[in-house]
């Protein structure tokens, strides 16, 4: 009967070591840049630090925008002088785009449309279209939790490449 004067006690110190033992190990954990963020914060907030963290690694000398989920990389092409190679995420997922030509300088006709489709085809991992404000641009998707440097530098570097290519090849289209 002594033993049961402790219960109350004794459950109490096993709930509690329950809920705060993942506690003790989440901070006993080594951590990188986007699982020190606080528990409350969002998943488009991790996945902004751990993108900014894998752009360091790869030493981007990439510019913050208004939105801190929202980043530019500068670049210079062969054919296509102002590559500005943008990167967002939300949530989980990351999109890395260029813009190419502005609406009213494409020609709508069947020839150009074929060329951009055949564009389309060619290019690997590459997505050719128009935005929704009619500009034509290159893009990229990718899932923020499984990126590193590495894929990250990948990705970046075909958006770059393919905006480069594209532009020379529709450069002589375009309307002025």
């Amino acid at each position: 009967m002594g033993f049961a004067r402790f219960a109350p006690s004794a459950r109490l110190c096993l709930v509690l070591s329950v809920f705060l033992l993942p506690l003790g190990a989440r901070a006993a954990s080594p951590s990188t840049d986007a699982s020190r963020i606080a528990p409350f914060a969002s998943a488009t907030d991790a996945s902004a630090a751990k993108i900014v963290s894998l752009m360091r690694a790869d030493s981007y000398n990439f510019l913050n925008t208004k939105s801190p989920t929202v980043w530019m990389i500068p670049f210079n092409g062969d054919h296509l002088k102002d590559i500005r190679v943008v990167v967002t995420v939300k949530d989980g997922t990351m999109v890395v785009f260029a813009t190419i030509v502005r609406g009213q300088q494409l020609p709508m006709t069947t020839d150009f449309m074929r060329t951009l489709l055949e564009q389309n085809h060619e290019l690997d991992r590459v997505k050719i279209g128009y935005d929704h404000e009619g500009d034509l641009s290159v893009r990229i998707d990718g899932s923020v939790r499984v990126m590193d440097a590495p894929e990250l530098r990948e990705i970046v570097n075909q958006v770059r490449n393919a905006s480069d290519e594209v532009y020379g090849m529709i450069e002589p289209s375009l309307l002025q």
